[in-house]
């Protein structure tokens, strides 16, 4: 029994150590293949990031080239690049991150805006794995449409704002955004003074400010504390800080382009130029009398009636649209008594080499440039939405830009706005709008290079002519009568109007300087 027992012995041990065997070798196995697992995991993390440096290398080459156009002396412009994309951007490019293909998209460019879709391969092979292979595409955008058309109201400057005027949309401001409860007001050449605390701001947007974070966003002339809380808390309304700083826009740049001229004509040569040096030369027609009717569709240069003081007047429609603009050789005046449901009606560029006025009812798809000041003198202007071209007026002016309204103490039109346009002026200097006695409902936008004020009242005014106030002193009474917190009753509305980016980008003005907007990255593979 005892022999038999070792046999036993000896078989249980031979077992036992198969046992351990087969568990090592599984072990083994198992270490070999999670270190495998681990090393095809690292590789692709290596894979992707360097995927992803690639594009980041792309993004930060085309940035350069985008900055030649917006430097204080910029060495390029947007018409540049956009004139030779495969040598001005998809080569430097290409040599900076040579992983990275760089492909216009024509479906979603157009005259102002180029779509470009950067793909980045990299792949890699580690001893005896399989290869690593990745690819992310990244859409670029590269827009030469003026950053204000997207705003309701801005300034590359300060934005005032004193009062509780309505707002929706969103507001740019280089320096800190000011806010005070006393709008300004003159009545029968004296000055007013009113104060309502209790009537805020009311903006649906965004506020942004091109300030560093740690800096003050808001300056408070009676609102304390100088925070969120001076804004109308009946819409949430975001004040942030943005380093997307504003593209500065080149006037002299846009309307050479628009009169498709060389980009370093002057404004102070641009009238000899255009009448002695085009070629071939423009066609140009004297003026007998103050009148402007209609015309051809030619680009044709108009000179006023030596007896006219310089100055044309428009008092019928012009209706044939052309992509030719009308050149004014000095002031213009538009000039509607037609009814408010008959606007006059303007489908025509124009060009002035002057002054502006407009006034009465006027119904504008265009585009318009004054080289002097604008003045819009109780003009009730609307769109055209009939018009194939436009459908709304872009007015660009390199002087000040003056808004005013004569229905004192008439209640705010809320249904139908009294101006569909979006304004611009380049003067470096004050611009105000004024809406305490008069009342002004804009659909579109208001931008200016200088300081820009706004004095807006809330409340009831609707007197008729018999019983107005005497004087700045019952004014100033009625006001304090008349008062409301509720942004309905504000006498100054401002409603943003999308509308306009989708006119035909060749009548939109062409800035000098390139935005870029960049997406997310996308991974195509695997």
């Amino acid at each position: 029994m005892k022999k038999s027992e070792e046999g036993y012995t000896l078989l249980f041990v031979l077992v036992t150590l198969t046992v351990l065997s087969v568990l090592a070798i599984a072990t083994i196995g198992v270490s070999l293949q999670s270190t495998r697992l681990t090393e095809i995991r690292g590789a692709n993390i290596k894979v992707d990031t360097a995927t992803q440096n690639e594009l980041d290398q792309a993004i930060a080459a085309l940035q350069k080239i985008v900055a030649t156009t917006s430097n204080a002396t910029p060495t390029s412009s947007s018409k540049q690049l956009f004139a030779d994309i495969p040598n001005q951007i998809v080569l430097p490019l290409t040599t900076s991150a040579p992983n990275v293909t760089v492909e216009v998209n024509e479906d979603d460019s157009n005259a102002r805006v180029k779509a470009l879709d950067l793909t980045a391969h990299v792949e890699e092979t580690k001893g005896d794995q399989p290869t690593v292979k990745k690819a992310y595409t990244q859409r670029v955008y590269l827009s030469a449409i003026p950053s204000f058309l997207y705003y309701t109201l801005g300034s590359d400057n300060q934005v005032v704002l004193n009062g509780a005027p309505r707002i929706e949309g969103n507001v740019f401001s280089r320096e800190a955004l000011k806010v005070s409860a006393t709008p300004n007001f003159v009545y029968n050449g004296q000055t007013g003074r009113y104060t309502d605390k209790l009537a805020h701001p009311y903006i649906d947007g965004q506020v942004r400010v091109f300030q560093p974070q740690n800096e003050p966003l808001l300056a408070c002339d009676d609102f304390l504390p100088c925070d969120q809380t001076v804004f109308d808390p009946a819409v949430k309304t975001a004040l942030v800080s943005t380093k997307d700083t504003l593209v500065p826009f080149d006037f002299e740049f846009a309307l050479n382009d628009f009169l498709d001229i060389p980009s370093n004509i002057s404004l102070a040569t641009l009238s000899d130029y255009l009448k002695d040096q085009m070629s071939p030369p423009i066609e140009r027609s004297v003026l007998t009398g103050p009148f402007l009717n209609e015309l051809s569709t030619k680009k044709q240069i108009i000179v006023p009636s030596p007896a006219e003081q310089s100055t044309v007047t428009i008092t019928d429609d012009i209706v044939k649209e052309s992509p030719e603009p009308l050149i004014i050789d000095g002031n213009l005046t538009i000039s509607s008594l037609n009814p408010i449901t008959q606007p006059l009606e303007i489908k025509r560029p124009i060009v002035v080499l002057g002054n502006l006025l407009i006034r009465g009812n006027v119904s504008f798809a265009t585009t318009m440039f004054s080289t002097g000041s604008s003045r819009l003198d109780d003009a009730n202007i609307q769109g055209i939405t009939s018009s194939t071209n436009q459908n709304t007026l872009i007015l660009l002016s390199k002087g000040t830009l003056t808004i005013n309204r004569v229905n004192k103490f008439s209640t705010p039109k809320t249904d139908a706005p009294d101006m569909n346009a979006f304004l611009y002026s380049d003067a470096t200097s004050l611009n105000r709008i004024y809406s305490v006695g008069s009342t002004m409902n804009l659909q579109g936008g208001i931008f200016t290079k200088g300081q820009l004020e706004v004095n807006a009242y809330r409340g009831q005014l609707d007197l008729p002519e018999n019983q107005f106030p005497q004087d700045v002193t019952a004014l100033e009474e009625l006001m304090a009568l008349k008062k409301s917190a509720e942004a309905e009753k504000s006498r100054l509305r401002l409603k943003y109007d999308a509308s306009v980016l989708k006119n035909p980008t060749a009548m939109l003005p062409l800035s000098r300087a390139v935005k870029m907007y960049v997406e997310t990255p996308k991974r195509t593979m695997p």
